[in-house]
């Protein structure tokens, strides 16, 4: 939705689509430098913080320029009865999350760890909707929903195929669950978002709060077993700066395109950049296979059907009452208006939000 609430024209929906294909590219460029650091530092944990660090001092130098952090307080002071203390817990899944995508990257690849994500983000969506953890409100679980979700299983057994053996077999459920952790992440970032009114602010919170426990993950992770600091490759933080550029970028295309055309698009452009990065420079040892590029493909695809039963879903529902003064009803007959309104202007062919 642009500041005015007009209808985005093709002009700026064409921008914004291209920025999110790119983020995509960049959550797998992200996923792949983070692997290969972990590998020459021997030391996952080490690679989570010099991500985490990177991300933090690249958000706040954004914040702080955009003068976010004094609206942002001023707004979560007046809004602090809406404020529930789990919203704030997002740091601390997100370094879960990416703590096991890079322990996992170099043993299975990026195209796998990639579909896995996507699985994973499916699965944590249906229940974010189910139980009504953003704010989007409640939305039902559609047929084209849950073939999606059907699909991405599949996609997940092709992409790992070859790549299993009873060492390993664990590696690609851990990377599920770290996509729906990213998923819930997603939904509590954004009643951040809402009572803060600054993306910016959020990606600050976030990351600092994700920084405590990295610090204490990375003391605990050197007095058991000493890290080589000097081993650190200067490329390693190029991770976390990427993942920082990525929140912002996919922040704002959501404003323009909507949520629904946003998530489509990062899993594409995510999809053919883990194909190149596999085949160009991979982190495994087996590289790209044919198997991990079908995965990829029926990851997209899955995706894809979900994204349009949630367009369907959203056709049908109408929003709660305009009375409530819970923000739940603001943020979902804002993104209810938002998906409507750039139903005809999605290059990807939908746009509603999840």
């Amino acid at each position: 939705m642009t500041g005015s609430g007009a209808t985005p024209t093709r002009g700026s929906a064409l921008p914004a689509t291209l920025a999110a294909l790119l983020a995509g590219a960049g959550v797998a460029v992200q996923t792949s430098v983070n692997g290969h650091a972990s590998v020459a530092v021997g030391s996952p944990v080490l690679a989570t913080a010099v991500n985490h660090g990177s991300a933090l001092a690249l958000s706040l130098i954004v914040a702080l320029a955009m003068g976010a952090l004094p609206r942002a307080s001023r707004s979560m002071r007046l809004r602090r009865s809406e404020l529930r203390w789990w919203w704030f817990l997002g740091g601390l899944m997100g370094f879960v999350a990416v703590l096991a995508i890079i322990t996992v990257t170099p043993t299975v690849g990026v195209v796998a760890v990639a579909v896995a994500v996507t699985l994973g983000q499916l699965l944590g969506s249906v229940m974010a909707d189910s139980w009504n953890l953003g704010p989007g409100g409640r939305r039902s679980l559609t047929p084209l929903r849950a073939i999606g979700l059907a699909i991405a299983v599949v996609a997940v057994v092709v992409g790992a195929m070859g790549r299993f053996d009873l060492g390993n077999a664990v590696v690609i459920p851990v990377v599920v669950v770290a996509g729906v952790i990213i998923a819930l992440q997603q939904a509590w970032n954004g009643w951040l978002v809402v009572v803060s009114g600054e993306f910016a602010a959020m990606s600050v919170l976030n990351f600092a709060t994700s920084g405590l426990f990295v610090g204490i993950a990375l003391l605990i992770s050197h007095l058991v077993d000493p890290i080589d600091f000097a081993a650190l490759p200067l490329w390693a933080p190029v991770g976390g700066a990427i993942g920082a550029v990525i929140g912002v970028v996919t922040a704002v295309s959501v404003r323009t395109v909507g949520v629904l055309t946003v998530m489509l698009c990062i899993a594409a452009g995510q999809a053919v950049a883990a194909i190149v990065l596999d085949l160009v420079n991979p982190v495994d040892s087996l590289g790209l296979t044919p198997t991990s590029i079908a995965g990829a493909a029926l990851a997209v695809l899955a995706v894809a059907l979900a994204g349009v039963g949630a367009l369907s879903a959203a056709r049908r529902s109408r929003p709660i009452s305009h009375h409530t003064t819970h923000p739940v009803a603001v943020a979902r007959v804002a993104s209810s208006d938002e998906g409507e309104s750039n139903a005809d202007h999605d290059p990807c062919g939908s746009s509603a939000p999840r």
